[in-house]
């Protein structure tokens, strides 16, 4: 049973080997991916707190300029973390 096991486990081993550790370079590249990842959450998240703000705000012009701004920082979140993802597609 035991060589049964080792046999089995020999190919998951040879490719782990295969794939070696990544370069610092690719290491820094998937670094810039993750925080591309949690600037376009956070964007997301804060232009999402403007949209509540604006579903309660008094006026229709102060709902307005809330979700105005609410897309701003939603596109800023995303044009960013697009620049991230292309620096670090170029380190991979």
């Amino acid at each position: 049973m035991k060589k049964l096991a080792l046999i089995t486990a020999i190919p998951a081993f040879a490719l782990v080997a295969a794939c070696g550790d990544d370069s610092a370079v690719e290491e820094t590249g998937d670094a810039l991916e993750q925080r591309a990842d949690a600037v376009e959450d956070m964007g997301d998240e804060r232009a999402e707190q403007l949209e509540e703000m604006a579903d309660d705000a008094s006026t229709d012009a102060r709902e307005d300029a809330l979700n105005a701004r609410a897309e701003a920082i939603d596109d800023v979140g995303d044009e960013k973390a697009d620049a991230l993802n292309e620096a670090a597609d170029k380190m991979e």
